[in-house]
């Protein structure tokens, strides 16, 4: 892997790196007119930290209407139809981010027609470039892992539809190695999907992928229920990419002690976390409407991972050249 300096605010003891990736975005036409008008409402929203975010009313047939409570936000969404859906029928749910790391499919995973207008800024908001980076972080990591044992166990804790994991494990070189691969959602929905593209990649329920609908606060945090289940030191890799920022420091704490209870000696867990320095995250959460998380600095990070006992030493962060997440490997 080739990571580079990071350049940054960052504490002295951590071992942290840059990493650039190729994105859809790099050849995508009008990528500068996006990120200009994207850009332009992160400032203005800035500028005014008292306007919240769009709320959901009960519309026709059910569904859910989406209603902006300022005028930057009614902007967003009046000519993207298929962003106005997403955000009303799909976030927070796993498979929201089905449409940011596929921004190319035709549809939404529950119908929806793309538009042109929507696309362009699934392809080329910072934070849909970020949720595509923190995954090829974890494409890059992979192959340290599972390459241990003739078969090796990946635990996917918050996995959703599993696209990252899919992806990696398609482009890992497994020479053999036999993976057998543990998703945990609370999404059956999502869980069904992951079910769908892993036998699309030859792996069969049962045998090479088990799926397991958890609650993590309720089965993982506030019991050690998932953790008996899955059993202690079995697995070479945990990964839970898209779950740490929703946790507040006390959960995340004991989700980091718990998840290292998983993993063999010479394994590692990998999370991921926005950063308060994400560029565009007051259009993310306040002008989009993204469910509500917990930015966090890397300081932050690391004092939750020195919290749970985890030295400085068995950590390295990368950071993407986007600056949305920040991808912590813990090594045990």
């Amino acid at each position: 892997m080739n990571w580079q300096s990071f350049r940054g605010s960052a504490p002295a003891n951590m071992t942290i790196y840059s990493a650039s990736f190729p994105d859809v975005s790099d050849q995508w036409p009008m990528k500068d007119d996006a990120r200009k008008e994207i850009d332009a409402l992160d400032q203005a929203l800035k500028a005014d930290p008292q306007l919240l975010p769009p709320r959901l009313e009960d519309g026709e047939n059910g569904l859910p209407l989406l209603v902006p409570q300022h005028r930057y936000s009614e902007q967003a969404y009046r000519t993207r139809p298929a962003l106005a859906a997403w955000r009303a029928r799909l976030v927070p749910s796993a498979l929201a981010l089905f449409v940011v790391q596929n921004p190319l499919e035709d549809r939404l995973p529950e119908g929806t027609r793309m538009d042109s207008e929507s696309r362009q800024w699934f392809i080329h908001a910072n934070d849909a470039i970020g949720v595509r980076s923190r995954a090829q972080v974890l494409g890059a990591l992979v192959n340290q892992y599972i390459h241990n044992e003739i078969e090796s166990d990946w635990i996917s804790l918050a996995s959703g539809a599993a696209i990252p994991v899919l992806e990696a494990l398609r482009a890992a070189k497994l020479d053999g190695q036999s993976v057998h691969l543990t998703l945990v959602d609370d999404d059956v929905v999502a869980l069904h999907w992951a079910e769908t593209m892993a036998a699309q990649e030859g792996l069969i329920v049962g045998e090479q992928l088990t799926l397991l609908k958890r609650h993590l606060i309720h089965h993982f945090i506030r019991s050690d229920d998932l953790l008996l289940e899955l059993g202690e030191h079995q697995a070479e890799l945990v990964d839970a990419l898209g779950i740490f920022e929703y946790f507040n420091d006390a959960d995340a704490v004991i989700f980091l002690q718990r998840a290292l209870r998983l993993v063999k000696p010479g394994g590692a867990v990998i999370v991921s976390n926005m950063l308060t320095s994400s560029p565009q995250i007051d259009f993310t959460l306040r002008c989009i409407g993204w469910s509500p998380i917990f930015p966090r600095t890397l300081q932050q990070l690391q004092d939750i991972h020195l919290a749970a006992g985890i030295p400085a030493e068995n950590v390295t962060v990368i950071v993407p050249k986007d600056g949305v997440y920040a991808v912590m490997e813990i090594r045990v």
